[in-house]
């Protein structure tokens, strides 16, 4: 996998890459839908000797043009980094999107931006793509001369599954009602969620079932509950119960992600992993006292192993899982 290049600003590469395939989108989740443009527009790099460029922005432009309407993120900046690498994408042009980016022309945003500063030499983009100030840049309006025989268009149709359309939107509803099997059949893989492992209160420590912590930075929490999940750490996956939300039994009101790693007793305060979710199998509750609690805590774990283990021999990102 080779190391991705990344910009803030298209005027940092003017001329940097002499021949680039674009690709347009905010690509938010990776689902199979966003791939598959990602595939195609990675073998026409390869055929037209160019680099694959993918342009994005942040924030999402709904931040700045109808604040209060943007989108969650399903993915954290530094995971859909991490996927899109493994996609085969050389650069990331994370354009900064502010209230003087959205003045840019559609004219400007082709002949100034993707020609003259990114020298592209193919642009790939859905069918519903729209630039440019007040969004007045389309595919029709790619497809009328402006790009002077420069570059070439590629239009990609939405790509389907038995749900129909692959879309971040359904991603979203779904995390948000804890469908999680569903939410896979879209992304092709797990929702995931990473980050650093935080010293919490130790209350589970306490309990007899010690959890790493990570806390919701730069991505989507699921709906709260306890969840039959994996662990990644240090390259090797774990069985995990895995519990997002606030802790009502303790009275919590900081929402943030607890796993359980089965059968492990390491100590990773302040490593980095990654909390795979598999199935949703309980919400949150308030037990009458702390055995109670334990016990079901107990039974969740016994029922996280079963789940995990009708998975069978397990291929999470080409890696073997078995229980």
């Amino acid at each position: 996998m080779s190391k991705i290049k990344l910009y803030r600003d298209y005027r940092e590469m003017k001329k940097k890459f002499p021949r680039t395939a674009v690709a347009i989108g905010n690509f938010d989740g990776l689902h199979l839908g966003h791939k598959g443009l990602l595939d195609y527009a990675k073998k026409l790099s390869i055929k037209n000797e160019a680099l694959l460029l993918v342009f994005t922005f942040y924030p999402h432009p709904l931040r700045i043009i109808r604040p209060g309407n943007e989108p969650q993120k399903i993915l954290s900046f530094r995971s859909k980094i991490r996927k899109m690498s493994e996609l085969g994408v050389d650069i990331v042009l994370i354009q900064r999107f502010n209230n003087l980016f959205s003045k840019i022309s559609a004219e400007d945003f082709v002949v100034k931006i993707l020609l003259g500063y990114l020298n592209a030499v193919q642009i790939i983009v859905g069918e519903d793509f729209r630039f440019g100030y007040k969004r007045k840049g389309d595919t029709e309006y790619l497809n009328s001369g402006v790009l002077k025989n420069k570059a070439k268009l590629n239009i990609v149709e939405p790509i389907k599954g038995s749900g129909g359309k692959y879309s971040s939107s359904t991603v979203r509803d779904l995390i948000n009602n804890g469908k999680m099997e569903m939410v896979k059949s879209i992304l092709g893989e797990f929702y995931e969620v990473e980050g650093v492992v935080v010293k919490g209160k130790q209350l589970g420590k306490k309990l007899g079932f010690p959890t790493a912590n990570i806390n919701y930075l730069d991505c989507m929490a699921p709906q709260d509950g306890i969840y039959a999940g994996f662990v990644l750490h240090q390259g090797k996956y774990y069985g995990a119960a895995l519990s997002s939300g606030t802790r009502p039994h303790f009275e919590g009101n900081e929402r943030f992600l607890e796993a359980h790693i089965l059968d492990f007793k390491e100590d990773i305060y302040g490593r980095r992993i990654r909390a795979l979710f598999v199935k949703k199998i309980r919400d949150e509750s308030v037990f009458e006292d702390n055995d109670k609690l334990k016990k079901q805590i107990l039974m969740d774990c016994l029922e996280v192993k079963n789940i995990l283990r009708k998975e069978g021999n397990l291929k999470i990102n080409g890696d073997s899982y078995g229980l």
